[in-house]
């Protein structure tokens, strides 16, 4: 494996400089070794290339991909075994399950294989040497675990980093605390460790740069913030940077498909993962967007024989953007907004992804909010679930009504209601805001 992983690590350091069209005549040529094993071997994709009138083992063009259905989460649940391959190549190893969180209420299942782990492992690595990360540096993450594991005090610990990087070089430590953990007891574990690097889900970095803030607290030790699993805004990078002086550096991935984008080294935006997985943002009618447009987004992954996912809408929304001036070729994405339920669904019928006011801002009304989470009841009421030290004040709801209302710019009912704990989803993360009606 380590041998492996080095090997496919010197190419990614290639093919990384290609230009977008010759990555994609490599995507094609992957594709379409992908689309013959799947119209032999998964009787799904029998049906679905018959369907589409098309020759799995013909070379794939952008118009091959335009003629083929988009896969759906309903699809991939529905069709049961017959997705899964009846032959994986012996050269791509063992089958090992995975299975989705569910936090959209529903969970999926697939089959993956050692070619794929070796993927996810070369793309963890990427992103290490992108960052220019100390190895041999202590590595903290602040995640999910099972209830009652790596708990306060004294959480969790190994004596590397993880599978990828501990394969082929020495490391540091890593410690695990449960996200369960409060927020006064992540800071305590935090000062006593004094990690290098902290990873985390971007609300519950956000809960404690407030924390640090409030306190006065210093983690001086912070060299890097790595963050997952949720969006990560403008305004969380400005506070992880005015709380601790370090940078904030995210990634984009799934669980159905590994690594899905990388943010550059030299700027914000993410460069896609195209040795991985060919992902597409699409609008409303199908076409693929423009830089600077919206789009849902669709990957299919390129090694994964034992489930092939092709065409399949995961869930999210994403902005594109124009070719990065660090001189990479692989495509850009400027930012992640969020899933179909984090939509807001306006009065007129029209539905945005919400800005509800600014941490700053609602500082400025009152500092007694520890924790909230918006959900859109209905086209007329939204309700701010909240935790407090304090009950607020009628000015200070009145006036943090008004502010929701003023950002969203329609005039919502404004429900505040109080709550002695928020709890994050199946997988650990905690969604700031969905909506019960985009669906």
């Amino acid at each position: 494996m380590a041998s492996l992983l080095l090997s496919l690590l010197y190419q990614l350091d290639q093919t990384q400089w290609l230009d977008e069209e010759v990555l994609f005549s490599h995507q094609a040529r992957q594709l379409q070794l992908l689309f013959g094993h799947a119209g032999k071997t998964v009787p799904f994709y029998q049906r679905r290339f018959a369907e589409a009138g098309l020759d799995p083992t013909a070379p794939v063009t952008r118009e091959t991909l335009n003629r083929l259905p988009i896969l759906r989460r309903t699809d991939l649940q529905g069709a049961g075994n017959d997705i899964n391959t009846t032959a994986l190549p012996k050269s791509h190893g063992k089958i090992h399950e995975v299975e989705t969180s569910g936090s959209t209420g529903r969970p999926v299942r697939l089959n993956a294989s050692e070619v794929t782990n070796l993927f996810w492992r070369a793309c963890v690595m990427r992103e290490h040497l992108w960052q220019g990360r100390d190895l041999g540096g202590k590595l903290a993450a602040i995640r999910k675990a099972r209830a009652g594991v790596a708990m306060p005090p004294h959480g969790a610990k190994s004596e590397f980093w993880g599978p990828a990087s501990g394969s082929i070089y020495p490391t540091g430590s890593a410690v695990l605390l449960n996200v369960a953990s409060s927020i006064a007891d992540q800071v305590d574990w935090l000062q006593r460790e004094e990690p290098d690097y902290l990873i985390s889900f971007p609300s519950n970095l956000l809960a404690l740069a407030d924390y640090c803030q409030d306190g006065g607290i210093g983690l001086p030790s912070l060299r890097q913030i790595m963050t997952v699993g949720e969006t990560v805004t403008l305004e969380l990078r400005q506070k992880v940077q005015a709380v601790w002086s370090v940078p904030l550096v995210d990634s984009y991935s799934c669980q159905e498909a590994g690594y899905l984008a990388i943010q550059c080294p030299d700027s914000n935006g993410y460069h896609i993962q195209c040795e991985n997985v060919l992902l597409e943002v699409l609008d409303e009618e199908g076409k693929a967007c423009r830089p600077g447009e919206v789009g849902r987004v669709l990957i299919t992954s390129l090694h994964n024989f034992a489930t092939p996912l092709i065409r399949y809408e995961i869930g999210d929304y994403a902005e594109v953007g124009a070719p990065c001036a660090c001189g990479r070729g692989l495509p850009v994405i400027t930012r992640v907004l969020g899933r179909y339920r984090n939509r807001l669904v306006l009065p007129d019928g029209r539905k945005v992804f919400p800005t509800f006011g600014y941490h700053d801002e609602v500082r400025a009304i009152t500092s007694k909010i520890r924790a909230f989470r918006y959900i859109q009841r209905s086209v007329e009421v939204i309700e701010k679930l909240m935790v407090v030290s304090h009950r607020l004040t009628n000015e200070e709801e009145q006036a943090l009504r008004s502010l929701i209302v003023k950002n969203l710019g329609f005039d919502f009912k404004i429900v505040l209601s109080y709550h002695e704990k928020l709890s994050p989803d199946g997988s650990g993360k905690f969604e700031e805001f969905f909506s019960e009606v985009a669906g």
